[in-house]
């Protein structure tokens, strides 16, 4: 069962307790339905603010992915310009090495979409960051390396070394994005189970005290306690 399952089970519990009137009346001040409602609404928007989230992050990681798919193409260009401008042979087996480490591994395979029925992808989501520090790095080093060659001066505007420092940027800033989105998803997930499983006072606990309430005051015989008996809750152990 997932949480958002979890939580329609929750939803239709305060449903059936609302719906016992006046019966219905525990002295636990968690257990009565102001309070029921309020943890609803709460758990509800627990759930919505991870999907946001996650959402955020698989937004990220492709910005990201284009970013980085744009740097290998460029690093092949710039290293092709520099050949042509006549530099030593030195030169050019430095800049073939980091276009080498540049493009020796794809800054992706594409990876699947992580979901919030899916979270353990977050670790698997194609390179592990570090490589793709080393893929900016390694470029940063290239656009170095022209910049300090008099002959390099492409007419081409994307070649040019202003673009190609914009470029570098670019993919810290993207990588900066995908770090915050992907703390914020963390964030997101940890309040989530906190709402929904950590104390008593969460979701599931709430809900298990509540079946016990209605077997105590109408009986487990009785057509109110059968009616949450149906009701099913997984609890998760992060």
């Amino acid at each position: 069962m997932s949480h958002a399952k979890n939580v329609v089970s929750y939803s239709r519990l305060v449903d059936i307790c609302t719906g016992y009137g006046g019966t219905y009346n525990p002295g636990r001040p968690t257990l009565q339905l102001k309070a029921m409602r309020a943890l609803l609404k709460e758990a509800q928007s627990s759930l919505q603010l991870v999907k946001q989230t996650v959402s955020d992050y698989n937004n990220a990681t492709n910005d990201r992915e284009i970013t980085f798919e744009e740097i290998q193409m460029m690093a092949t260009s710039v290293v092709r310009m520099l050949k042509s401008t006549g530099v030593s042979a030195q030169t050019m087996d430095d800049a073939n090495h980091l276009l080498r480490l540049i493009k020796g591994r794809r800054a992706t395979p594409r990876p699947a979409i992580p979901s919030e029925e899916a979270e353990a992808t977050i670790r698997n989501r194609s390179y592990t960051h570090q490589s793709y520090v080393s893929i900016a790095d390694n470029f940063a080093r290239l656009v170095q390396m022209v910049t300090k060659q008099p002959q390099y001066l492409p007419n081409e505007e994307e070649l040019k070394v202003p673009a190609l420092e914009a470029l570098v940027n670019k993919a810290e800033a993207m990588m900066d994005k995908v770090s915050l989105a992907r703390v914020a998803w963390t964030k997101a997930r940890t309040k989530r189970n906190a709402m929904l499983y950590k104390a008593e006072t969460a979701v599931y606990g709430t809900a298990m005290a509540v079946k016990q309430y209605v077997g105590a005051v109408y009986g487990l015989q009785s057509d109110e306690y059968k009616q949450l008996s149906r009701l099913s809750f997984t609890k998760y152990v992060s």
